[in-house]
């Protein structure tokens, strides 16, 4: 595939800087088009970031930052560390903001984005034509070969799946990654369940709730204890947006819990790390390597 030989610059200019120092370089292409003379990616309107990730600009990018560095650090950890020649997939890739983290570690020839969703996939290729990003339908299977990644990443995504697509596209990833290669993907915790009823208790008092998506979460797993049982039980828990046959019935707030993943995941991904820690990350991370 062709790349503009700005994506080259980029990835010879810049890949010996600090994660720290490659922040504040993106953070600065906010204003400035162009950094010691590469031409950086573009941006997409604030309004589109919101839509997709409720904020924009340079929140939007620390949030990509600290998902990134919890990535790099454990694909060091499990032996497979981030290098140019290794071969990444963001799935859900929204307008490619956590592809962006990556260009200077990973040449752009093997860093692809996919997303079901067109619109946001214009906006991707038009902001940054040196990825490449893949349009995908909302199950599988994608245009991908068997065993060409080195890892799948996936931010926010398995935290609104339900469990028929959460399983097919699991399989497809154990199908495209290569033997040793690593998923790492988001959903939401425990700690969710009590959050949807903050936001009911909001509304019941008065209170405006600022976002449409607390107003999703208000809305979802309405019997808090009987949906902290089925959690405590290992069972995969989904609040649907819209009911059977629309197709939204697939998508809604998800909550996946570790003796799920063990049990219905683990005859295909060994799990390296089941990590809850907010002041590390605001959703649950699931380390999976294929044998």
């Amino acid at each position: 595939m062709y790349h503009p030989a700005g994506a080259e610059a980029l990835f010879r200019t810049f890949r010996n800087r600090s994660d720290e120092a490659w922040l504040d370089i993106l953070l600065s292409s906010l204003r400035v088009p162009g950094i010691d003379g590469v031409p950086m990616p573009g941006f997409p309107s604030d309004d589109l970031q919101r839509e997709i990730h409720g904020h924009a600009g340079e929140v939007s990018l620390h949030e990509a930052h600290v998902f990134f560095r919890e990535v790099k650090s454990y694909c060091a950890y499990a032996g497979r560390p981030i290098a140019p020649h290794r071969t990444l997939l963001d799935f859900g890739c929204g307008w490619g903001r956590m592809l962006r983290l990556f260009m200077k570690d990973i040449e752009p020839e093997n860093l692809f984005g996919a997303d079901s969703t067109s619109r946001f996939l214009m906006e991707a290729r038009r902001c940054n034509p040196s990825v490449n990003f893949l349009s995908c339908q909302l199950a599988p299977p994608s245009i991908l070969a068997s065993e060409s990644l080195d890892y799948v990443i996936s931010w926010s995504v398995f935290s609104h799946l339900d469990e028929f697509l959460s399983l097919r596209w699991i399989e497809e990833f154990a199908r495209i990654l290569k033997p040793g290669g690593l998923l790492l993907i988001t959903t939401q915790s425990r700690r969710f369940i009590a959050f949807c009823a903050e936001m009911r208790l909001r509304r019941a008092s008065g209170i405006s709730l600022e976002h449409p998506w607390y107003e999703a979460c208000a809305n979802s797993f309405v019997d808090e204890e009987l949906e902290t049982a089925r959690y405590e039980a290992g069972q995969f828990l989904h609040a649907a947006s819209a009911l059977p046959p629309h197709p939204q019935s697939h998508y809604g707030e998800a909550v996946i819990p570790r003796g799920y993943v063990v049990k219905k995941w683990g005859h295909l991904f060994r799990m390296i790390d089941f990590l809850d820690n907010p002041v590390r990350l605001p959703q649950v991370l699931l380390v999976l390597q294929k044998p």
